[in-house]
């Protein structure tokens, strides 16, 4: 049996969602003893680094780039989100 464009679409939008989300997962949010008290830290980039790497480190700042506008405190799209007509 061939395997339908649309399948195909559906088969590798899964596996690049998979793989993305583990890549943010490996970049867990978590709370570390700074030099100021208590900072929220990326766990893989600071033991990486054997210090506090500020989250979102730059890995979920690329990751979360066209998913969200951080700047923006409505619901609306970021401006990358917006359809082109």
């Amino acid at each position: 049996m061939q395997e339908t464009e649309l399948e195909l679409l559906q088969r590798t939008s899964m596996a690049m969602y998979l793989g993305m989300d583990a890549l943010y997962q490996l970049h867990a949010e978590v709370t570390l003893d700074g030099n100021d008290g208590p900072e929220l830290a990326c766990a893989h980039c600071s033991q990486l680094a054997d210090g506090v790497v500020v989250y979102p480190c730059p890995s979920v700042q690329i990751l979360l780039t066209d998913f969200f506008d951080v700047t923006s405190e409505t619901s609306e799209p970021a401006e990358s989100e917006e359809l082109s007509s």
